[in-house]
């Protein structure tokens, strides 16, 4: 049965056993050693270059540096080899320490999910030019699945602090048996929070509209009461060590409640999950068009079976009352 019924069911267990099932242990902060950054071919500021040396320089991570393509705005053809040395010396002069050569690419997905394996990237960078138009919105949201670590898509404008973190995790109250995700997407987020000295703030979306719409019955009744949910998502927080007045549990619709808090509220970075389902690739979609700030996407790690285990068995198994 789905969690939702078990949420609704007045026969579940007490909150009490769903909080000792969950791991007493807190989250640790993932650690940042190794970032790869797609820079644009022309010679003109890059946020994501910037965010990328702020980053390198707070941790003291090396970075890798990776250009698409080689035609400049005006259809000339750019002297690949000038920006890679341009684009070195002025890593080098800022103190970052730099992997290898600027790395040149073929257009594609494919060739950065290769190139941020045999870094063994930590975090990958994508230029706001990649994503702006709409074959770009399709690049980084292909690429923000299929990367094997988080991807970042950098705000035009320089947000170097990073002093505001709005992270999404669970984005839905739809998504809080996905218990392992939501922790790793934790996780990284206190990563960057740590570097940069920044505040972070837990929020998940209380949408019964959605809620009732994906319910098997339609009804009412079957829908987890607002009171129950605020339990629950305490519980999680609780978990992972985040304070209470950093964790809300805010009602609307997912994407545009998301969306409208973080921008009216000036956070300088969103940091969510990479989609699982189609629900989600439409929330995420939202948020890449409509955002104003900087966007981290956050995928199951696969390398400690993250991925396998996105649903614990025995836990919300025990919160469904019997038929």
């Amino acid at each position: 049965m789905h969690l939702l019924h078990a949420l609704a069911s007045r026969t579940a267990l007490p909150l009490l056993a769903y909080r000792a099932a969950m791991p007493t242990k807190r989250v640790p902060i993932m650690q940042i050693r190794s970032l790869v950054v797609v820079a644009p071919s022309q010679n003109r500021y890059s946020a994501a270059m910037e965010q990328a040396i702020d980053l390198a320089t707070a941790v003291d991570a090396t970075v890798t540096v990776a250009i698409l393509g080689s035609a400049g705005s005006d259809g000339k053809r750019v002297d690949i080899r000038a920006r890679q040395k341009s684009l070195a010396t002025d890593l080098l002069d800022r103190g970052v320490r730099i992997n290898a050569e600027v790395v040149v690419l073929k257009p594609g997905v494919n060739a950065l999910v290769r190139l941020a394996k045999a870094c063994t990237a930590d975090l990958l960078i994508l230029d706001p030019a990649l994503v702006q138009a709409d074959a770009g919105a399709d690049f980084a949201l292909m690429l923000m699945q299929q990367a094997p670590c988080p991807v970042l898509s950098a705000q035009e404008q320089p947000i170097r602090s990073h002093g505001k973190l709005f992270v999404a995790a669970p984005a839905s109250c739809e998504d809080l048996d996905q218990i392992a995700l939501n922790t790793h997407v934790v996780a990284v987020a206190k990563a960057i929070s740590q570097a940069r000295k920044a505040r972070m703030h837990l929020f998940t979306v209380y949408d019964q509209a959605a809620l009732l719409r994906h319910s098997k019955h339609y009804s009412l009744a079957e829908i987890p009461r607002y009171e129950t949910l605020v339990a629950e998502v305490r519980g999680f927080a609780a978990q992972l060590g985040i304070p209470a007045v950093h964790h809300h549990l805010i009602v609307g619709a997912c994407a545009h409640t998301l969306c409208a808090y973080a921008n009216r509220c000036g956070y300088d970075l969103v940091v969510i999950a990479s989609p699982l389902n189609a629900r989600q690739r439409e929330t995420l979609s939202y948020l890449m068009n409509h955002l104003q700030c900087s966007l981290l996407v956050v995928n199951a790690n696969a390398s400690d079976d993250r991925v396998a285990n996105l649903r614990s068995p025995g836990l919300f198994d025990s919160l469904v009352s019997p038929a």
